[in-house]
């Protein structure tokens, strides 16, 4: 596509999007496996492998928590139907956000008692959903970007659904200054609060303008 007269909003499929998005998550969900690797230096034990524990455990949420995330994304896109260059700088931006997690959940696998590896971590995770809301909420509220059965009420509700985790991730970052144990409770509850169907926000979905057959938007 050529370059747009003056004047005229630059505007094209979701193709190219899609497909450098799901490589980057694929990517990223790849070097997270990285930081799990025995010592070279010490003996096979059962000590030994006890000490890779969390690093194994910092891996799995990790790799669920963007696994998350990308299908967080991929559900998005059922409900746009063209980007514009605002909404590809504003996807690179959430990718951006999406590559950097593997360096804060290296951290929390060697000190995974440590406030500032859990806060790091969190503020990762905030920033992450902050980008994706506002992915969401500026191609929703554009007429030329939506499907064309978006609703401002579907909008909204997406929106709000989306960005509850900050604050979750942000009582993580609080509660790791008393337990850090809990706030690794709280940093595991917001995936598997997503991954558990949940017949009223599918209800809630129909009732506000959901597809004719995609799955759930989180």
């Amino acid at each position: 596509m050529g370059e747009p007269n003056a004047g005229e909003v630059f505007v094209s499929g979701t193709d190219r999007l899609k497909s450098l998005s799901d490589g980057v998550f694929a990517i990223v969900i790849t070097l997270l496996i990285l930081d799990v690797k025995f010592p070279a230096d010490k003996p096979l034990t059962l000590e030994t492998l006890a000490g890779m524990v969390p690093h194994i455990l910092s891996f799995v949420l990790s790799f669920v928590i963007v696994g998350v995330y990308w299908v967080a994304h991929h559900n998005m896109l059922h409900y746009i139907k063209a980007v514009d260059r605002q909404l590809l700088w504003l996807n690179l931006a959430l990718l951006l956000i999406v590559v950097f997690i593997p360096f804060p959940s290296a951290l929390l696998g060697l000190h995974p008692d440590n406030e500032l590896a859990i806060a790091l971590y969190g503020a990762n995770l905030i920033a992450t959903n902050a980008a994706g809301t506002a992915l969401w909420f500026y191609a929703t509220t554009r007429p030329h970007l939506a499907a064309d059965y978006m609703t401002p009420e579907l909008s909204w509700f997406v929106a709000k659904l989306h960005s509850a985790p900050i604050a979750v991730y942000a009582l993580a970052i609080v509660a790791a200054q008393w337990s850090i144990p809990a706030a690794l409770v709280l940093f595991a509850s917001v995936p598997l609060f997503f991954i558990v169907p949940h017949a009223w926000i599918d209800r809630r979905l129909q009732a506000l303008g959901k597809p004719p057959e995609p799955p759930s938007p989180h």
